[in-house]
């Protein structure tokens, strides 16, 4: 079931948003209206919760009055600077998502400016606000509503064009203008391939194989981010460029993949393009590209012509375009070697062991943190053969900026362009 998510603060302005969900209720009778999705049982993970229903809808009306930017804790704490704060977790998780975002601007309030936001809701600021007044409440929310449907029927619309399009079809974004690819809902095994020879135990949180299905199809980064696509991204949000490699000195190699970045900044760099970082199971399928056994995307032999490792000395020590060497049958380029992906999972060694090795777990994504690590895959310039197959699960600290991580960037449907000026 679709449905419509109502994002509010209490203290600022319930009571709109309490009327706004009467109505929507009576004029989408056949979507769900979520409202109030603190009420969470004990034990359960927020932020789970959160994106897994805003996983379930398609438009989010964010309700904003004078007190929605400034409103503070019992500290005099701005509650939108605190990392837990379910408002910042919603609107995140909708921009993420892909979810069409709608600010309504309640009791004359103004749209907040993008340095005001924190780094992940920036794009808040650029996004079409619409005014609720109090005294013509209802013709306003009713031409919001006219809007809305607009904005839902073209994004089923675009959702439908796109499943019948062949896998490995690529479309520039136009926020980052790089190419993105089509990859199709499906079922694989994940894990570690029959007659892998090469792991030992140390690999193990790789076993059980077990069957996953994919129930949406999703456009993935063909490669790597480069470091002139997040140059773009540095520019428009106001943040400085990570640390120079040696290997990449004043970021002078632009179709290289950018590196140093960290969990965070991978993940605000995917929301600024409207999407976010793929979980382990969509890398995982987006690397084996229809093929289930195979050690590597290629086949279940390494050479140096077949990605940058650490035998291939054409480009020892160092990153290598993206794109040099041959895709995937999906066709994607570099899903192993070249640098470590930060994946949007925490990293836990036996989440494989709780899933049926007979019915396939559907999307599944990993939300409890554990070991205060998050996932990286596909290895990287330096990495040996054993760590290049594409079963192989990494994990880091997330805080850390890593010298050969880097990342690529899911999302759901590809923006139009922009018209021109």
């Amino acid at each position: 079931m679709s449905g419509i998510f109502i994002s509010y603060r209490r203290d600022d302005s319930a009571g709109h948003a309490g009327r706004l969900y009467d109505r929507l209720e009576r004029e989408f009778p056949d979507i769900r209206v979520f409202m109030d999705v603190e009420k969470i049982a004990a034990g359960e993970d927020f932020t789970h919760v959160i994106d897994q229903t805003l996983r379930q809808c398609e438009g989010c009306l964010v309700v904003i009055g004078k007190r929605w930017l400034t409103t503070a804790d019992n500290y005099g704490r701005r509650r939108l600077d605190k990392p837990d704060d379910w408002v910042r977790l919603e609107i995140g998780a909708a921009l993420t998502r892909g979810v069409r975002v709608i600010p309504l601007l309640v009791d004359e309030a103004s749209l907040p400016p993008p340095e005001a936001l924190p780094p992940e809701l920036a794009r808040l600021s650029a996004l079409q606000a619409h005014p609720v007044h109090h005294l013509s409440f209802h013709q306003d929310v009713g031409t919001m509503i006219a809007r809305l449907r607009t904005a839902i029927d073209a994004r089923r619309q675009n959702l439908a064009q796109a499943a019948q399009l062949a896998a490995g079809t690529v479309r520039v974004h136009p926020q980052d203008e790089l190419d993105y690819v089509w990859i199709p809902p499906g079922e694989f095994f994940m894990g570690r391939a029959p007659g892998d020879t090469l792991a030992d135990e140390r690999y193990d949180d790789e076993k059980p194989r077990h069957p996953v299905r994919l129930t949406r199809g999703f456009w993935l980064a063909r490669g790597p981010i480069t470091v002139a696509a997040y140059k773009r991204f540095a520019l428009a949000a106001g943040q400085a460029m990570p640390p120079a490699p040696k290997h990449n000195p004043g970021w002078s190699k632009l179709d290289h993949p950018v590196t140093n970045v960290t969990w965070a900044q991978a993940r605000a760099y995917c929301a600024w393009g409207g999407g976010r970082l793929p979980s382990e199971a969509q890398w995982e399928y987006a690397a084996r590209g229809g093929h289930a056994d195979r050690l590597y995307p290629w086949g279940d032999t390494i050479g140096p012509a077949d990605a940058n490792y650490i035998d291939n000395h054409d480009w020892e020590g160092s990153t290598s375009p993206v794109g040099c060497f041959a895709p995937n049958g999906f066709n994607l380029v570099d899903m192993v070697g070249n640098v470590w992906e930060w994946i949007a999972d925490w990293y836990d060694p036996e989440v494989y062991q709780s899933r049926s090795s007979r019915e396939p777990t559907e999307d599944p994504e990993v939300y409890v943190d554990k070991l205060h690590k998050r996932v990286v895959r596909g290895a990287a310039w330096g990495s040996i053969a054993v760590e290049m197959r594409q079963s192989n699960r990494g994990f880091f600290t997330p805080a850390d900026a890593v010298r050969d991580f880097g990342f690529r960037c899911l999302v759901d449907e590809i923006p139009a362009a922009p018209a021109p000026p």
